[in-house]
């Protein structure tokens, strides 16, 4: 039996997936667990280790947004997020 992928199906799991990672990794670090910079130089020492090996660089495309974001979350104000 062969189905039809459905392309937007896709792409919609693919970005909630991703929108997860985001969203889990960006309160970890404002809520003071990951240290955003460490936590950066590991995702871009990642992906320059991995890279070499992957035919398609899309196969990266999560990994490389994930750290575009950790480096663009700012941390919470002192009081913000202790509710």
């Amino acid at each position: 039996m062969v189905k039809k992928l459905d392309n937007q199906a896709v792409s919609a799991a693919i970005a909630g997936f991703l929108a997860c990672h985001v969203l889990t990794s960006r309160f970890l670090i404002a809520e003071g667990i990951i240290d955003k910079d460490r936590f950066g130089a590991y995702l871009e020492n990642a992906i320059a280790e991995m890279s070499p090996g992957m035919d398609d660089e899309r196969a990266m495309f999560a990994v490389t947004q994930l750290l575009n974001a950790v480096r663009a979350s700012a941390p919470l104000a002192a009081g913000n997020g202790q509710n």
